[in-house]
């Protein structure tokens, strides 16, 4: 249901406003303002098993507040308290230890709160992948991404991929690491196996280097919770040739929204103001 209701929200005093329910209408979509009839209402009903309803975006990129004092806080709302379970943070933290250990032994420093770094990571999608033009050979992946590691450094690989000669250009080459080679250091046997993917992104998540899959929306939550620990966005690539750079400049959130997380999600959202780029 589209509500008729005053368009007079939509004021040069909102940075994003005319911006959000512009891009949406560019879409063929049409925005709902939040009025006495919604906030009456006893339930709203997101009717997203319809193809044409289905919430394939951001929270950050459906719902606009005009108010970005009110906007941060639902925002730091989600980053704060709608996580991972604990028991899937202590495992992840087991293997991020380690892999620091390792690479500290090796002269690779975490950074300065001790919670990233040290190692650097990737997330290769392959398996039930539906963006079949984001399938490359283990050979293009080396190729697309050589250049972002250094010497003798630790590349931990998160992945859906069971054949392990798809690897063989990486492991070749690159001192490679699995999730699977840390069942014993993280107790993974008596893990709930639904958990095993939140932990490997959590360990993708605080690599020095990250390179994701575009499209994955595995890949783009890995760069939201980068976004969440301060990593900086040119430290995160795609291995995608074509897409390699997409993080490392500013975009608001657009169709296709699943490919990758937008900075509007967690830059500037611990203050009360409105950001538009990197520069707060």
């Amino acid at each position: 249901q589209v509500l008729n209701t005053s368009t007079s929200f939509m004021c040069n005093s909102h940075k994003r406003g005319p911006w959000f329910w512009g891009s949406f209408a560019t879409q063929g979509r049409r925005t709902v303002f939040y009025d006495k009839t919604l906030r009456d209402a006893q339930l709203i009903h997101f009717a997203a098993s319809d193809k044409e309803r289905r919430l394939l975006v951001h929270f950050y990129a459906f719902i606009y507040f005009t108010d970005p004092v009110i906007g941060n806080y639902f925002k730091r709302l989600v980053r704060d308290y709608i996580h991972y379970k604990d028991a899937i943070f202590c495992a992840a933290g087991k293997i991020v230890k380690a892999l620091q250990q390792e690479g500290l032994s090796r002269g690779f420093s975490p950074d300065g709160e001790g919670g990233g770094g040290g190692y650097s990571s990737m997330h290769i999608r392959r398996n039930d992948f539906q963006w079949k033009a984001m399938w490359i050979s283990g050979k293009e992946w080396f190729k697309n991404t050589k250049t972002y590691w250094l010497p003798n450094e630790i590349i931990y690989i998160s992945t859906d991929e069971l054949d392990n000669e798809f690897f063989k250009p990486l492991t070749d080459r690159l001192d490679v690491r699995f999730l699977k080679d840390f069942n014993d250091v993280a107790g993974l046997d008596g893990v709930d196996p639904n958990y095993l993917g939140m932990i490997d992104a959590i360990v993708a998540s605080r690599g020095r280097i990250f390179v994701g899959t575009y499209f994955s929306s595995f890949s783009a939550y890995i760069g939201r919770m980068r976004g969440y620990h301060g990593m900086l966005p040119t430290d995160m690539y795609y291995g995608q040739s074509q897409f390699a750079l997409h993080t490392h400049q500013w975009a608001d959130p657009q169709a296709s929204y699943s490919s990758r997380e937008f900075p509007v999600g967690w830059i500037g959202i611990d203050g009360d103001e409105e950001v538009t780029s990197f520069n707060i």
